[in-house]
């Protein structure tokens, strides 16, 4: 994938090619009861979005899967059982982190112009032409929390509609404990 560095520059600074490259991989594990109630863990890997899934069970590489215009096809590899490409494939389709940029735009219809998953772990979100970015970052900031339900933390990497702005927000999910009475908010 090329990304255009001049995108990415802010007085001076770049966001670095190195640690945009290291936010890339998405690594998933899958627990599938195989023959004789033998479960198998396969891990499912991809170095870069929009390259295709590596398959991988113990330690040995089975194949590659990718999903061109939300069609599902093997690559490589010996060709795996239709329920087993059916339940790898499903896996990586219900995946939070395919639904997030979708659920931005839909929460933000006209503010935000695109969101670009990078990794699991990361996000691009485009804000539209017009609108008060720094409005829009005290908004963001206070609200985002509440749309992720990952466990782990996640970087928004936000710019204004030239690029000639923006701001790095790095947020974890909100998380209750339950209270005699209610829920209360437990910061991480």
């Amino acid at each position: 994938m090329l990304i255009n560095t001049n995108l990415f520059s802010k007085n001076n600074y770049i966001w670095s090619l190195k640690f945009i490259k290291s936010l890339f991989m998405i690594e998933l594990e899958y627990f599938y009861d195989g023959e004789n109630g033998a479960v198998m863990v396969y891990q499912l890997i991809q170095f870069e979005a929009g390259e295709p899934w590596r398959i991988v069970l113990d330690g040995e590489l089975l194949g590659s899967l990718e999903n061109p215009q939300g069609s599902w096809r093997q690559l490589s590899g010996d060709d795996l059982s239709a329920e087993l490409f059916n339940s790898l494939t499903g896996h990586i389709d219900n995946q939070y982190f395919n639904s997030l940029p979708e659920e931005i735009c839909s929460r933000w219809p006209n503010l935000v112009e695109k969101v670009v998953l990078i990794s699991d772990a990361a996000y691009m979100v485009i804000c539209k032409e017009g609108i008060s970015f720094r409005s829009f970052e005290r908004i963001f900031s206070r609200f985002i929390p509440g749309l992720l339900k990952n466990e782990w933390a996640v970087k928004f990497q936000v710019f204004n509609h030239d690029f000639s702005d923006d701001f790095l927000l790095e947020s974890r999910p909100l998380v209750y404990k339950k209270e005699t009475f209610g829920w209360e908010e437990v910061n991480r």
